[in-house]
């Protein structure tokens, strides 16, 4: 026992001078990580004042999100540069959350305004509409493998834009090539999210400013073949000739309604024109 035992703490006192529990302790004992300064015959453990200095060092390393394998290993070869290369890693982690929060809180304030906008939505049939230069985050789809190849492009298009830390919007959008749309064949050709900003890669779809015929559809997807025909009959009414692909958003899907007959989906198909003619569908 040493001469100064007075000033070594029992397992009770060490714990309630630093701030934790006896279980911690004996857990930290067993695997190495602090054991106390000595043992006496009875098996009691005694702990130092200077001991409290690594327990603090243990503490703010937790903290930081190191495990305990790690602190142990920095607390057996302690020096200033492990130091920073601990603090170092734990702030590149650090910033990879913020990124992912930041995402994540514009993909709802989005879906918000996506949802409030699809709540107010009107039914009027087909309009034209001048829209401006928009970009999209977008995954190919096989065509002819019909709703399995698009869960499982979904699901991959999800991964891929939260893997790659891409900043795009919530809402989904399906992107059809101009032939598909003018034969009828209305699967769509993309899986796509749209972009804050452009951003280099094979993957990056543009959307030209322009004029497009633009159509809210409400109903299963399975009906949107109806929307696409209106579209068609309103372009050719108005002798226009479709000159892009056809964009389709969800403002409400199976996120918000159970029912599919309640799902909003926005239909744009780019066109051109030589007149500016009423706007109106022809009278049926």
């Amino acid at each position: 026992m040493p001469e100064n035992f007075h000033q070594y703490l029992t397992t009770s006192e060490f714990a309630r001078t630093c701030g934790v529990t006896k279980h911690t302790l004996f857990h930290y004992d067993e695997i190495g990580l602090l054991k106390p300064e000595f043992t006496n015959s009875k098996g009691y453990r005694y702990y130092s004042v200077q001991q409290c200095y690594v327990l603090d060092i243990i503490n703010v390393l937790k903290k930081a999100g190191r495990s305990l394998q790690e602190i142990k290993g920095f607390i057996q070869n302690q020096n200033t540069p492990l130091l920073l290369e601990l603090f170092r890693q734990k702030l590149q982690v650090l910033e990879a959350e913020r990124a992912k929060i930041k995402k994540m809180q514009n993909l709802l304030e989005n879906a918000i305004e996506m949802t409030e906008q699809a709540q107010e939505t009107l039914y009027t049939g087909p309009s034209l509409e001048e829209c401006e230069e928009e970009y999209f985050i977008a995954s190919k789809l096989k065509r002819g493998d019909g709703d399995k190849e698009f869960a499982h492009k979904l699901n991959e298009h999800r991964d891929y834009c939260e893997n790659q830390f891409i900043d795009c919007e919530f809402p989904i959008w399906t992107i059809l090539c101009k032939e598909h749309f003018e034969s009828g064949d209305y699967y769509p050709d993309y899986i796509s999210n749209k972009l804050r900003t452009p951003i280099p890669g094979e993957r990056l779809l543009r959307k030209p400013k322009g004029l497009y015929v633009v159509l809210n559809h409400r109903g299963s997807y399975e009906t949107m073949s109806e929307s696409y025909s209106i579209i068609k009959e309103f372009i050719e009414h108005k002798g226009m000739a479709v000159c892009g692909e056809a964009y389709a958003v969800d403002l409400l899907n199976y996120f918000a309604e159970k029912n599919p007959e309640h799902y909003v989906v926005q239909i744009s198909v780019k066109v051109s024109t030589v007149s500016n003619d009423a706007l109106e569908m022809p009278e049926q």
